[in-house]
């Protein structure tokens, strides 16, 4: 299901720091054949009648439960439906993404997701909305601020997993040498915290970290008017083989997107083939 690269929009001067290398094509190609097998083993999967299931962040909340950080859900306090690790909400299905942090089924590093503070992360979401403005078509006569949300909107609502596909690719394609690097060099131990800037600064990551960035970014447009909806990070996983998570917005007008970067997989969930549609369904769909 993957699309062509957008037209119209510059995402040149998004770019963060690359890592360079000599042999960075060859690191990329590999990569790219990576994703793309593991999408034919979901594929695979569901046709054999491996249960894809959900459950990862109950499995996460079990799994921390007699962890020091780790504080269970409070009734008092509906923002942080699935507890708070070191201070920080966990992100979770339909959770507030933006000043959460993204922790792996498996220990592994914890991802903090933050725009409030200033780096890159809040850069790119300032000139992907300016790239946005400039593109997104809006009449002569209409009000100079309202109208040119309205233009966004629409604009979003009708490209958004084209747009999306163009962001993450450039910004943060599929690299996994780039997350064991960052592990070895930053000494991460079994869900220590780490900034979503640091693999944005250097060019490369996994489904995990491409969902956080996109999800983010959708809820950020969300939250300030640019566009209409609700954006989540979903994920399931099939016992004893792999976990995955993509991105699910909600546009508007009640349909459901799902835009997985890692599996290049764009589009509305009524229009995937049965198979693929049950793997990103939800239990009630």
């Amino acid at each position: 299901m993957g699309m062509s690269w957008p037209t119209g929009v510059n995402l040149d001067r998004l770019e963060p720091e690359s890592r360079g290398g000599g042999d960075s094509g060859a690191v990329h190609a590999e990569d790219a054949s990576a994703a793309a097998l593991e999408t034919e083993v979901i594929v695979e999967s569901l046709s054999n009648g491996w249960s894809a299931q959900a459950g990862n962040t109950a499995h996460v909340m079990a799994r921390l439960g007699s962890n020091a950080g780790f504080e269970p859900p409070s009734g008092t306090d509906p923002s942080t439906p699935y507890g708070r690790y070191l201070g920080r909400p966990i992100i979770g299905r339909d959770s507030r993404i933006d000043g959460g942090v993204y922790i792996g089924r498996k220990p592994r590093e914890a991802i903090v997701v933050d725009m409030a503070r200033a780096g890159l992360l809040d850069n790119v979401y300032r000139n992907w909305l300016r790239e946005l403005q400039k593109q997104a078509p809006m009449w002569p006569w209409q009000h100079i601020t309202t109208g040119r949300k309205r233009a966004v909107q629409r604009y979003v609502g009708l490209h958004v997993a084209t747009l999306a596909r163009a962001l993450v690719s450039r910004l943060l394609p599929f690299d996994r040498h780039v997350v064991a690097q960052v592990a070895q060099e930053h000494t991460l131990g079994p869900d220590d915290k780490v900034r979503l800037d640091v693999y944005l600064r250097r060019h490369g990551g996994v489904c995990r970290h491409q969902v956080c960035l996109l999800g983010a970014l959708l809820e950020r447009l969300v939250d300030e008017g640019w566009a209409e909806g609700h954006v989540s990070i979903d994920r399931k996983y099939v016992p004893r083989q792999y976990s995955h998570a993509w991105v699910r917005w909600t546009d508007g007008g009640g349909q459901v997107w799902i835009l997985d970067a890692a599996q290049d997989v764009w589009g509305p969930l009524d229009s995937f083939e049965p198979e693929r549609r049950w793997f990103y369904a939800r239990e009630d769909e």
